[in-house]
């Protein structure tokens, strides 16, 4: 049973990135709920504080709950920093925003409020856990601070406590002044609290490859 229900999963989501949206019917009993232009939506708390903002071009929601979002844009704020989320396309699966699925031109800016320069984060693809404020993927990602540039295969940054995870083949470029310098490494491990950065000789393979596995058993993202 489980199977044939991610199977279905798997087919709707086919379905959907493969036929535009504007369509009323997409055949196999999917179709449109609602669709929204140029729409915003802001998430509080009990205490009637921002949790997160998220908004766009379109949102399509389906049948089965499966929404696309075009040109989403999502704002996360914590007590420290704001995080600013933005892409060319995502899918949320369940339509209750507990994960995302951000393709194309994936941009992740954390500000702290004490902190004149932002971190930017840059990818192909990339899983959002909103519950987690945690990110993920397998691609290839760049990492710029006020002093460094980084780039590396593979990414888990929890935005939360601010500790960011170069998978694999890491290689950051530090610049002080005139002089630059260059540290590589299988593995680098960034915390964004106190800007330090750990060099690991072991790649992470196993996490990377778990990455990998949600990729795939989600849907297809080549």
């Amino acid at each position: 049973m489980y199977k044939e229900k991610k199977y279905q999963l798997l087919i709707a989501i086919y379905i959907i990135l493969s036929f535009p949206a504007t369509a009323n019917s997409l055949g196999n009993g999917l179709f449109i709920k609602n669709q929204l232009n140029n729409f915003s939506t802001i998430k509080k708390n009990k205490s009637m504080v921002s949790e997160w903002e998220l908004e766009g071009n379109m949102m399509t929601k389906y049948s089965n709950n499966i929404t696309l979002i075009n040109k989403p844009e999502l704002k996360i704020y914590n007590t420290k920093s704001t995080v600013n989320v933005k892409s060319e396309t995502a899918i949320d699966p369940s339509g209750d925003m507990e994960e995302i699925y951000l393709k194309n031109n994936v941009i992740i800016k954390r500000k702290y409020f004490s902190d004149a320069i932002p971190m930017k984060m840059y990818t192909s693809y990339a899983i959002y856990y909103v519950s987690k404020d945690l990110i993920e993927t397998d691609r290839d990602v760049t990492i710029i601070t006020s002093d460094s540039k980084t780039t590396g295969s593979g990414l888990s940054a929890n935005m939360d406590t601010g500790i960011i995870m170069i998978l694999s083949d890491a290689k950051r470029m530090i610049q002080n002044g005139d002089e630059s310098r260059i540290i590589e490494g299988n593995q680098m491990i960034y915390n964004s609290n106190t800007k330090q950065w750990t060099v690991k000789d072991k790649a992470a393979s196993d996490l990377k490859a778990t990455i990998t596995k949600k990729v795939i058993t989600t849907f297809d993202t080549k």
